[in-house]
């Protein structure tokens, strides 16, 4: 007998999007987008006001959002480069890592840079859970955005060079993502930030 248990989970999983997704409908399905306007101009105020709440959380909502309405993809990321005021609000790094896809053929480095700055920091983790969060790194990292993959090899390095270590202990840290091949996809750590930043409302 064929297992209708999977065809059930995944209507379940189709309904659940499908209730998220109307939460914002009321919001977007009246939203007069004009793809040619300068980038304030573009959405209306309401909608406005929904991508900034969206871009200060952990960005899960704010992917499905956009995986239904991929036309506001270009706002998000022009939006992203001035997200300096908004919350300490980490990341799902599932979340960051799609949103980069999605938002790859719109990328800048202040885009970049800052969606990197809302990834969960690790300065704060304790040596056990660093090497937790190195084995995820190790498992994950075919999944995850290479800049994401990037950003914690480094991150993982830096954190384990500022702690006093026993070489042993180091080793069982960084052995863990040892065999990561680096793969780069676009430069955003320069010193300089991009070479234009004009702040729309302001011109």
């Amino acid at each position: 007998m064929p297992d209708e248990t999977s065809g059930y989970s995944e209507k379940g999983r189709l309904t659940a999007a499908g209730a998220q997704i109307d939460r914002y409908r009321i919001i977007l399905d009246k939203d007069n987008f004009q793809p040619e306007e300068p980038h304030w101009r573009r959405i209306s105020k309401n909608t406005v006001s929904l991508f900034q709440v969206l871009i200060d959380q952990d960005l899960k909502e704010l992917v499905m959002v956009l995986e239904h309405y991929p036309r506001y993809i270009e706002w998000v990321c022009e939006h992203f480069r001035y997200a300096y005021s908004y919350s300490e609000n980490e990341a799902s790094i599932d979340a960051a890592s799609r949103l980069l896809e999605l938002g790859e053929p719109f990328f800048t480095k202040q885009f970049v840079r800052n969606l990197v700055r809302k990834l969960p920091r690790l300065d704060t983790m304790e040596l056990e859970r660093l090497k937790t969060f190195a084995e995820a790194v190790a498992a994950h990292h075919g999944q995850w955005h290479p800049i994401i993959t990037n950003h914690y090899c480094d991150a993982i390095g830096e954190s384990v060079e500022s702690r006093k270590l026993h070489p042993l202990q180091r080793l069982a840290i960084t052995g863990k993502i040892a065999n990561i091949t680096r793969i780069e996809t676009f430069e955003y750590d320069a010193e300089d930030r991009d070479a234009v930043l004009d702040i729309p409302y302001m011109n």
